[in-house]
C-alpha cells in the first residue's frame, strides 16, 4: 500500500510541474523573424509588417512594443481572436493603444471576437484610427507602389466571402490577404495574383505531445503561389496553457525580389 501512495503522489507531483511549466510557456513573448521576398515589390525599399493574432486574455507585453519600434515597422496586422467573451474592455483598448503606437492598424475578425459588445469594440477602433476589414480591400501606398491589403471575414462562423474581398482589388500590385482561419488556402485560385496569406486561429494546436496536437504548428509555405504564414497566436483560449507550440508574435520582412536578402537579420 505504502508503495501505491508513493507512486500516486509522484505522478501528481509530476503533473503538477507540468502544468505549472505549461502554464509559464503560455506567458513567454517570442518574436518571430519572417522575411519574405516578393516579386511584386520594386525598388530597394522593404515593407516591415507586425503582425500579430489570437492575443484572447493576454495583455501585450511593453517589451514587444519596445523591440518592434526599433525596426520602423509599416504596418500592424492583426488575425482576429482580439478578445473573447469576458475579457475587459479596459484590457482590449490598452492593447490596441499599444499596437497603435507602431503603425497603422488592419484588424480582421475572428470567431471569438463576435462574442463581445460589437459597439464598444467599435468605438474603440474608431478610436485608434485602426481600419477594420470584413470581405473588403484597402489600397496602402508603399515607397510610391499601390499594396492591396484584403480581409476576409470569419470562416468557422460562415460570415467570409472570399471573392467579394477580392473583387475590387488593383489589379497587377502586391496583395497581403488575412485571414483569421487558414482554411481560407483552399478558397485562393492563382489567377487571384494573392503574394502573402497571413492567419492565426489554431494555436499550433497549443498543447501538442510530441508530433500531435488538435492543429499542426504554426509555420510558413506555398498554397497557389502564394506564400502564407499561420501564427501558433499570442494567448490561449480555454486553458491557459501551452505545450510544444510556443507563443508568438511576427516582424515580418517584405523584401522586393530584386533586394539582395543578405545580411538583412532584424534581431
Amino acid at each position: 500500500m505504502i508503495y501505491l501512495i508513493c507512486f500516486c503522489m509522484a505522478i501528481l507531483i509530476g503533473l503538477s510541474v507540468l502544468i505549472w511549466k505549461m502554464s509559464i510557456i503560455a506567458k513567454e513573448d517570442h518574436i518571430t523573424k519572417n522575411v519574405f521576398s516578393v516579386d511584386r515589390l520594386t525598388g530597394t525599399k522593404t515593407l516591415n509588417i507586425f503582425f500579430i493574432s489570437d492575443i484572447h486574455r493576454r495583455k501585450i507585453n511593453d517589451d514587444i512594443i519596445d523591440k518592434v519600434k526599433d525596426h520602423g515597422v509599416a504596418l500592424v496586422l492583426i488575425g482576429g481572436d482580439l478578445a473573447e467573451q469576458g475579457v475587459p474592455i479596459t484590457r482590449i483598448e490598452e492593447n490596441i493603444k499599444k499596437l497603435a503606437s507602431l503603425g497603422r492598424i488592419y484588424f480582421v475578425w475572428g470567431n471569438n471576437d463576435y462574442e463581445i459588445d460589437q459597439q464598444l469594440l467599435s468605438h474603440i477602433f474608431k478610436k485608434y484610427h485602426v481600419t477594420t476589414l470584413r470581405n473588403e480591400s484597402v489600397i496602402y501606398e508603399h515607397d510610391g507602389q499601390v499594396v492591396n491589403i484584403i480581409g476576409v471575414d470569419d470562416i468557422r462562423l460562415e460570415l467570409d466571402d472570399y471573392p467579394k474581398a477580392v473583387q475590387d482589388i488593383r489589379q497587377g500590385a502586391l496583395s497581403l490577404l488575412l485571414s483569421h482561419n487558414p482554411a481560407i488556402h483552399h478558397q485562393i485560385e492563382v489567377k487571384d495574383g494573392i503574394d502573402i496569406i497571413l492567419s492565426g486561429h489554431t494555436h499550433g494546436g497549443q498543447i501538442r505531445i510530441g508530433r500531435f496536437g488538435l492543429y499542426e504548428k504554426g509555420g510558413t509555405g506555398i498554397i497557389n503561389q502564394a506564400k502564407y504564414l499561420i501564427s501558433n497566436g499570442y494567448g490561449t483560449t480555454r486553458l491557459p496553457l501551452r505545450l510544444g507550440a510556443r507563443p508568438e508574435t511576427h516582424l515580418i520582412q517584405l523584401v522586393p525580389k530584386v533586394a539582395d536578402l543578405s545580411n538583412r537579420s532584424l534581431f
